[in-house]
């Protein structure tokens, strides 16, 4: 009997650690992919760890990068979540509670010819806001209570010379997911791009890059024509006198 105990202990530890490293694994994979497929962005997860038992799962530096412009567009330092963990084998995913703690967003924006803003965000926000039918096979989640802390934004424009962080205040949501009885989990998401980009646009945007753009709009284009005229008559009339000096000494 002490044997038989002695064996499906073993076979329990066996299967448990093969639960904690091989199923981290395999959630990671799945999470990057599917972070991936839904905001068409490659997405990275450094470290992920899950207690089956404890319903406890961190996350280390997630990483989405752009799209036509250069380097990261959003670091997560830090996740955490407390699920319950009997939910993990059904079809609906309950959440209590998210922490993310660290974010990073680096907003990168240009001024094209017809001084239009060209930036890394609004393709994946015009993503967001498309009401993709949601596969059957996908399963259900909600998010009881989000937290987002220590929200850092780095607006930056090569072609303006600019460039300044801005800090966000600490923010939280409720029920947010893809059931029937939560907040879209995309439309939140997008709600907070938008809110983003609105303090980027008050607190930076309205001092010197807006300065920028308004001595480039208030530029008169006869003035310069009637400058430039000036300068080509003037430099015509030298030239002439320089000619006849030298037809007189011959």
């Amino acid at each position: 009997m002490k044997k038989l105990i002695s064996i499906l202990i073993i076979i329990f530890l066996i299967i448990y650690i093969l639960v904690e490293f091989i199923g981290d694994s395999i959630i990671k994979s799945s999470l990057e992919s599917n972070l991936s497929n839904s905001l068409k962005r490659e997405t990275k997860i450094d470290d992920l760890s899950i207690g089956y038992l404890s319903g406890k799962a961190k996350i280390k530096n997630l990483k989405i990068s752009n799209k036509d412009f250069p380097g990261i567009l959003l670091e997560i330092k830090n996740a955490s979540a407390k699920l319950s963990t009997t939910s993990i084998f059904s079809n609906k995913i309950e959440i209590d509670e998210i922490i993310l703690d660290g974010i990073d967003l680096n907003y990168y924006f240009n001024l094209n010819r017809s001084l239009k803003v060209e930036d890394n965000v609004k393709s994946i926000e015009e993503n967001l806001s498309k009401n993709d039918k949601k596969a059957s096979s996908s399963k259900e989640f909600i998010v009881k209570k989000l937290d987002l802390k220590n929200f850092k934004i780095s607006a930056n424009s090569e072609n303006l010379n600019f460039n300044q962080q801005i800090s966000l205040k600490d923010m939280s949501f409720n029920n947010v997911g893809n059931t029937e009885d939560s907040k879209n989990y995309k439309t939140v998401l997008k709600d907070l791009f938008d809110k983003a980009l609105k303090s980027v646009k008050n607190k930076a945007l309205s001092s010197d890059v807006s300065n920028s753009l308004d001595k480039i709009r208030n530029i008169d284009e006869q003035k310069i024509k009637e400058k430039i005229k000036k300068e080509i008559d003037a430099n015509k009339d030298k030239v002439k006198n320089k000619l006849k000096k030298l037809f007189n000494n011959d």
